[in-house]
């Protein structure tokens, strides 16, 4: 979000935008919300009939703290401590480290969107009862990282398949894609 301010006017303008927030799948700005939409704790998948799971959205907020030293995180160009875990039964079945690009030279909270599609294991993996929610790794491999917040957001068939103007809508009417434009628009 940094440089030019034509440059930051026109990244502004696109994540206003829905068509652009449908094709999107890592972004990193500051920021300390996420969307109250969001689940906000354990998320547990349930299938439903005729309309199959498209993407998971999952947003996080995280700081780091610079007054402790840390070698490795100088040589990272990633927050690699976050991560998405699929559970059966309590038990691990698998665990993503999440994208979350850039890492900060400030204190300040980061807001990051990671948006998986189908194909990824962290959807195509998921059955009926299984849950997922967003943890910090431990022992971690970098100091300092804390998890201030995380949310997740399951996009079925038909969730985010609305082309017309959506403004005059309630929240509850709209496209996810809408709401997380205005969602954006916001900060």
């Amino acid at each position: 979000m940094g440089g030019s301010n034509a440059r930051s006017s026109a990244v502004e303008r696109r994540l206003g935008e829905k068509r652009y927030l449908r094709k999107i799948r890592n972004l990193s700005m500051p920021g300390s919300n996420i969307p109250d939409w969001f689940s906000q704790e354990m998320v547990t998948f349930s299938e439903r009939e005729n309309r199959p799971l498209k993407s998971i959205i999952v947003c996080v907020v995280v700081s780091l703290d610079h007054q402790i030293e840390d070698d490795l995180r100088d040589d990272l160009p990633d927050v690699v401590d976050i991560q998405a875990e699929i559970l059966i039964l309590d038990s691990h079945l698998c665990a993503t480290t999440l994208v979350l690009s850039g890492v900060p030279n400030t204190n300040d909270d980061q807001f990051h969107l990671c948006r998986y599609p189908i194909d990824h294991p962290l959807v195509s993996l998921l059955k009926d009862g299984y849950k997922i929610h967003v943890k910090r790794r431990e022992p971690p491999f970098t100091k300092g990282v804390e998890l201030k917040k995380w949310g997740i957001y399951l996009i079925y068939e038909g969730d985010d398949d609305y082309e017309g103007d959506e403004e005059s809508l309630d929240e509850s009417q709209q496209s996810r894609s809408e709401r997380l434009a205005n969602f954006l628009g916001s900060f």
